[in-house]
């Protein structure tokens, strides 16, 4: 009878330690908050530190990233989008430029192909889709995204038809193709921001939301020069890095940077508070997703064919591996590859895509303190490379342009169909 009840007791107690586990897991984010301690950095990468020397910020112009957002992005359940047909080739060689709903239908196309998974990874603040593409089976990630600036459209196009000859490839058996496509997974957000591709397109009036900020202010704007989403925002300063939204006590504010939305075609607003652009939020999802398997990163814009390579403020490990991968697409292309010091760090002009990218190959983690990214120092020049990947901003064509003849051009003659093969063929 005793033995009995003991088995009893110990069923009971048991029974108690998988409920307390159970509100444990439900309610985990509640205890970190309550108790104020870090059960989860494992499950979303958010310290509760910041830099040990700061001091070196003299303004601090934007706020940290709501921490909620951040963990509703390792939260997100994927999207993908199922294919409903046979995958027929795929046509297209930049005989015209394409209204935004045309990309989407050579993705919906391209899907088809089983080498190809398309995901929908969020939507614009006029609710356009944003896609992430994967081609490929491979673990090794190439990631490349383009258009984060509204005037960029040009490598939108290119990437369409980089994409295009791939899968068109590898559906016709090419061997070298498949065997590439079989061992190397390419990752790629062709749009980070289709309302700003539609409007520069095809004008403002194509906004579907009127009261939007970009809609309301049309008569002040120059579209020709176009960079902001349709909220006035520029995406390229809205993600939460180490320094965006902060400029240095040893640096000059660069005369570019604007603490108000501004109508002024030289000048740019990254917002009050970073991390709040959905476009910027559907990037961040899916870098998280492929930035520990990235093998090499392209952060494509569109003026004056030049590289980008490296950051002054991150290790010499990742600079010279990102600088070196930059050599090599230079003796292809003979594009200019800048000095690392032409990469402005504190002089509030951070927070872009390639910083993001950047900072998460040196190890970099969410702090629950600052809502950025954040480390121990702002200078990490003998930190290690925690993942081994290049990053580069690739600055095709010389100026923006609707003309998709310049684009073709670019793709075959000025190296930007070898540069993105030559990344997939050589790991």
């Amino acid at each position: 009878m005793n033995r009995k009840k003991k088995k009893h007791r110990i069923k009971n107690i048991l029974l108690l330690l998988i409920i307390i586990i159970a509100i444990i897991i439900v309610y985990l984010d509640e205890i970190n908050e309550y108790f104020n301690i870090n059960i989860i950095v494992n499950k979303y990468d958010i310290v509760n530190t910041s830099e040990s020397d700061p001091e070196v910020i003299k303004k601090t112009f934007a706020t940290g990233m709501n921490i909620k957002d951040i963990k509703d992005l390792f939260n997100k359940k994927e999207k993908y989008i199922k294919n409903t047909h046979k995958y027929t080739k795929l046509e297209y060689d930049f005989e015209e430029k394409l209204h935004y709903s045309e990309i989407e239908d050579l993705l919906l196309k391209l899907n088809n192909s089983d080498i190809v998974k398309l995901e929908n990874i969020g939507s614009s603040v006029d609710n356009r889709n944003i896609y992430g593409i994967e081609v490929g089976k491979g673990k090794d990630v190439f990631f490349v995204d383009a258009n984060i600036h509204a005037a960029e459209v040009g490598n939108t196009l290119i990437l369409i038809k980089f994409l295009s000859e791939l899968v068109n490839s590898y559906e016709s058996g090419d061997k070298s193709i498949v065997n590439i496509l079989n061992n190397v997974k390419i990752a790629v957000i062709p749009t980070i921001n289709p309302d700003g591709y539609e409007i520069y397109n095809f004008g403002i009036e194509s906004l579907n939301n009127k009261n939007l900020w970009l809609y309301k202010n049309k008569d002040d704007i120059n579209f020709n020069y176009i960079k902001s989403n349709a909220n006035g925002i520029d995406l390229n300063r809205n993600f939460p890095t180490q320094n965006a939204g902060t400029y240095y006590k040893n640096k000059q504010l660069m005369n570019m940077v604007s603490f108000e939305k501004t109508t002024n075609k030289n000048t740019y607003f990254g917002g009050k508070q970073l991390g709040s652009e959905p476009e910027v939020k559907a990037t961040m999802y899916f870098m998280l997703k492929h930035y520990k398997n990235t093998y090499a990163y392209i952060n494509m814009h569109s003026q004056g064919r030049v590289i980008y390579a490296g950051c002054p403020n991150l290790s010499n490990e990742f600079n010279e591996l990102s600088r070196n991968y930059a050599k090599r697409i230079v003796s292809i292309n003979n594009y200019t590859l800048f000095d690392i010091e032409a990469e402005e760090v504190g002089e509030g002009n951070d927070g872009g895509a390639a910083d993001f990218m950047s900072e998460l190959a040196n190890g970099f983690k969410f702090s629950s303190i600052t809502g950025k990214l954040s480390t121990n120092s702002y200078i990490n020049n003998n930190a290690s490379l925690v993942y081994k990947y290049s990053s580069i901003t690739l600055e095709t064509l010389t100026d923006w342009t609707t003309n998709p003849k310049y684009f073709k051009d670019e793709y075959y003659n000025y190296g930007i169909k070898e540069v993105l093969y030559d990344t997939i063929k050589v790991r």
